[in-house]
């Protein structure tokens, strides 16, 4: 009995997520989707994307176990020239883990592209608080860039110089230093005595992996990419490794968002900290109820198992309305900086 009311509960579970889905497909562009791969075998990276476009033909369910998510699997793209945004997933995550969000701003007019960090993900994280965990994530980021800009069948749909970048956790780190902070480690020396021993940072292992994170300053050259111009960094961590020189030069466009209830970066010590060095060269909001498993999209049934606390940190109801105050940010800060064009909005066209 157990055990049917389980496969049941998970069964109306499909059928909301497919009913919300095809909600926002009705209320904007059709969403087209397709992969990319990329192999180095020198760095030993395989780079893995996810690509989401306003597309032309209609949604449909794509199973990619254990995820399942509604798009049409290589459809022609809507007519038109559209911003590109890059999607950094936090280190227990993967290139679907916010294929939702991904979808959404493809219907609203936006190309979106998300790769899988290679050693820091769900399935690998052998990079975890390493300075490779942030060097391979701005370098798979520009290689994501890169790939994308390239690819025949979407390049001409990619409005030039529209590029903007969401980084969650060590992707908002990542997000920070592309967007051209220099980090130099001077806030790690009392890190510990104001945060605590029972800080994430502050046990005697990654208090020595942070440790050799902060010999490698000062940077022989600068992470920035010129190429995009929007960044939005998600809760992040790694405050300790900026301080006010940081960000003295520091002109790019960044909003930062916070999560209220992320407990595993504290924003006292983190994305607070940020902020107060930047003076006023960003924006600060804070996403009420939300911690990081929340700005997720629904974990499938085997990942629930595995990481509860991730996957069943709010219910669905609460997820929903934590997403919608997520994308209204995101739509309202990309949309500004990175003046999308009115023609291609979702009220000025539809499939």
């Amino acid at each position: 009995m157990h055990k049917l009311k389980l496969i049941l509960l998970l069964s109306i579970l499909f059928f909301w997520a497919s009913f919300q889905f095809q909600a926002l497909a009705a209320d904007g562009h059709r969403v087209g989707f397709r992969t990319l791969g990329f192999w180095i075998p020198a760095r030993g990276v395989r780079l893995d994307i996810n690509i989401w476009y306003p597309g032309t033909r209609a949604n449909r369910e794509l199973n990619y176990p254990p995820w399942t998510i509604y798009a049409a699997r290589d459809s022609k793209p809507l007519s038109g020239k559209f911003p590109l945004i890059l999607i950094s997933h936090p280190s227990p995550a993967t290139r679907f883990s916010f294929h939702d969000t991904a979808y959404w701003l493809a219907s609203q007019g936006f190309i979106v592209a998300c790769p899988t960090h290679s050693h820091d993900c769900i399935d690998n994280m052998q990079d975890l608080f390493t300075w490779e965990q942030l060097t391979t994530r701005v370098l798979e980021l520009r290689m994501t860039l890169d790939l994308v800009l390239g690819e025949k069948s979407l390049k001409d749909n990619i409005e030039d110089g529209s590029i903007g970048l969401v980084g969650f956790g060590a992707g908002a780190t990542a997000a920070i230093l592309m967007a051209g902070a220099k980090p130099n480690c001077i806030s790690w020396t009392d890190y510990c005595a104001k945060a605590g021993k029972n800080d994430l940072y502050c046990n005697p292992w990654s208090r020595e992996k942070i440790n050799g994170i902060c010999q490698n300053f000062p940077l022989k050259r600068s992470l920035t990419d010129s190429r995009i111009k929007a960044f939005v960094a998600v809760s992040p961590g790694s405050g300790m490794l900026f301080s006010s020189k940081s960000f003295e030069n520091f002109n790019a466009s960044l909003l930062l968002i916070a999560a209220e209830n992320d407990q595993l970066y504290k924003r006292a010590f983190h994305i607070d900290t940020i902020a107060s060095y930047l003076r006023g060269k960003s924006k600060l909001i804070t996403i009420q109820d939300a911690d990081m498993g929340a700005l997720m999209a629904p974990c499938p049934a085997s990942l629930e198992q595995e990481l509860p606390d991730l996957c069943r940190s709010v219910n669905s109801k609460e997820r929903d309305i934590i997403h919608k105050r997520l994308w209204d940010a995101l739509i309202m800060f990309f949309s500004t900086e990175l003046n999308v064009d009115d023609s291609n909005n979702i009220n000025a066209q539809k499939q």
